[in-house]
């Protein structure tokens, strides 16, 4: 985990991929002086800076969890109330999601997070692993955030 600059009382950090294969870091940053929201910058870039209350980031994470798709409210700093989406990916190479049997994990194909401004628009892909890792920054967040309350 990033050391977290000042004002931020806690950072994570995930790297996708664009939709042009491009590596990008995505930030997580639970200021400090709001733990109640989870601001969030798709591919480090500020253009794209939203943040969540932690029904969005809970319903992020359930989204991972059963491979379905969101749309989940947020704040832009200049567009105002916007959606930040999750879906699943198809990605050559990966597995597709897919039902698994009862006694076993279920198999977690790449999903994207998207979000279209008037202005601007971003689609970052996470592979399973990195999926997985998105998964845990979520889950730690919204207990960082429920802490809080």
């Amino acid at each position: 985990m990033p050391l977290a600059p000042p004002g931020i009382a806690q950072r994570w950090t995930v790297v996708g991929q664009t939709i042009a294969h491009w590596e990008c870091t995505t930030l997580f940053d639970l200021p400090a002086d709001d733990p109640t929201h989870l601001v969030v910058h798709p591919a480090a870039v500020t253009v794209y800076s939203l943040r969540l209350d932690r029904d969005a980031v809970r319903t992020l994470l359930d989204t991972i969890a059963t491979g379905n798709a969101c749309a989940v409210p947020a704040r832009h700093a200049v567009h105002g109330e916007r959606l930040l989406g999750l879906r699943p990916v198809s990605l050559p190479g990966e597995p597709r999601w897919h039902e698994s049997p009862a006694d076993s994990p279920p198999i977690h194909g790449p999903m994207e997070l998207y979000l279209h401004l008037p202005d601007a628009q971003i689609e970052i892909r996470f592979r399973r692993t990195a999926l997985l890792e998105l998964a845990a920054i979520l889950a730690m967040a919204t207990e960082e955030m429920t802490e809080a309350r």
